[in-house]
């Protein structure tokens, strides 16, 4: 198992809409509450106002000898409304490789309407979202 840390500004979310940060995906649920902490205390924006954050489990596929992988792969779906902002995001689990991560978009593309589609590797442990950010006003 792996934990996906979103941080997210409730003042710039509406309707279908999460204003939401990806943060990173940890080896353990204790290493992304550490991290979302520190980012809600220390960098701009997310420690100037009341930010939240989420933890979501992801399941790492195939991975039967349960090693802590150090990349794996995912799959995002997402469509896109009238103020560019991205809506209806579908993210499949965490695979081991980028061929099985393909698979898995072509079943996703055949059982889900998207408009977006993106395959991405991530690094266990590494924060995509390293500053903090400033609301336009």
């Amino acid at each position: 198992m792996l934990y996906s840390l979103i941080l997210t500004d409730p003042e710039l979310s509406y309707e279908n809409h999460s204003e939401d940060f990806f943060i990173g995906i940890f080896a353990t649920r204790q290493k992304a509450e550490e991290t979302a902490c520190y980012y809600l205390g220390n960098l701009p924006g997310f420690c100037d106002y009341s930010c939240t954050y989420r933890i979501e489990e992801k399941e790492v596929v195939d991975n039967s000898d349960n090693a802590m992988p150090v990349s794996v792969w995912i799959v995002q779906g997402w469509n896109v409304n009238d103020n560019f902002d991205e809506i209806d995001i579908l993210e499949s689990e965490c695979f081991l490789t980028e061929e099985r991560a393909k698979a898995e978009l072509k079943m996703m593309k055949e059982t889900s309407a998207r408009s977006e589609w993106n395959i991405d590797r991530l690094t266990v442990g590494e924060c995509r979202w390293r500053e903090g950010f400033v609301r336009d006003i």
